[in-house]
């Protein structure tokens, strides 16, 4: 005979089930009786910024030597271009919260500047009169890898880089009393500055207008290292018995190496 008390058991397992189960789910969504939604997927963000950029070339001192194989000579002069305002544009993508990779292009403006000896006593003129050998103007294109130690949810976010970098040299050319001497003696002047491999390294940091707000601003220091060869041709010229021969040739390194100091704006967007 079955007792009273194991049917009663047998009665209730089967009818508070679905009741347990039901409490149990509740418990579960959370105090609103929702589940609470999956988390956010992680964000890759994109960061385009332009600005001005301040660059201060290296002061070198250089070898030139005869390049024609006619005369055997060398002298040493000094290239000391004076710093230059130009301009920046970047694109950094951030593919996690603390790393990024980063392409950028600085258009420098054109640098003026360098004092020479040897070579005017070469060709005869007066080294006292000789100033601002040669201008020239730099673009330079770098990629970087860059790490931000600090959580992103900062409106503060400094980082650090490391990269390589390209420097290109253009409009080069002889400067002021140097082509005047030279055309006192029916010669002008040819110059030419190669291009340049180097690595690069920056320090910046990002200023946020708020935590969601898209706009930043800038700021960032960076060293290139760029070395150039730096030829140049005195050719005689038009009014000369022989126009357009070359009549000495030089050529020598030149260690550009310059400091860049960025202040730019800053939009920042992610998919």
């Amino acid at each position: 005979m079955e007792l009273p008390q194991m049917k009663m058991t047998r009665i209730l397992i089967p009818s508070l089930a679905p009741l347990a189960l039901a409490v149990s789910g509740v418990a579960s969504a959370g105090p609103s009786g929702y589940a609470p939604p999956p988390p956010p997927p992680d964000k890759q963000e994109f960061i385009v910024r332009v600005g001005a950029s301040y660059v201060t070339p290296n002061s070198d001192r250089m070898t030139f030597v005869d390049s024609s194989l006619v005369f055997f000579d060398a002298f040493r002069a000094t290239m000391d271009p004076e710093d230059e305002w130009g301009w920046n544009i970047s694109g950094a993508w951030k593919a996690t919260d603390h790393f990024s990779f980063e392409l950028m292009y600085i258009d420098g403006d054109e640098h003026v500047g360098g004092n020479t000896h040897g070579f005017i006593e070469l060709s005869g003129f007066d080294v006292d009169r000789i100033r601002n050998l040669a201008k020239f103007e730099p673009e330079m294109s770098t990629a970087m890898a860059n790490w931000y130690p600090l959580d992103p949810s900062c409106m503060f976010q400094p980082y650090v880089g490391f990269g390589i970098n390209y420097t290109d040299f253009g409009s080069e050319s002889f400067r002021g009393i140097v082509r005047e001497d030279l055309q006192d003696f029916g010669l002008r002047g040819r110059m030419s500055m190669g291009n340049s491999w180097g690595y690069t390294w920056q320090i910046g940091a990002d200023f946020n207008f708020g935590h969601d707000s898209a706009w930043l601003v800038n700021v960032a220091a960076l060293y290139l290292d760029s070395e150039t060869d730096v030829r140049f041709d005195i050719i005689e010229d038009s009014t000369s018995p022989n126009p357009g021969r070359v009549v000495e040739s030089y050529s020598g390194d030149y260690l550009y190496n310059p400091w860049v100091f960025n202040l730019s704006v800053g939009y920042k967007f992610a998919f």
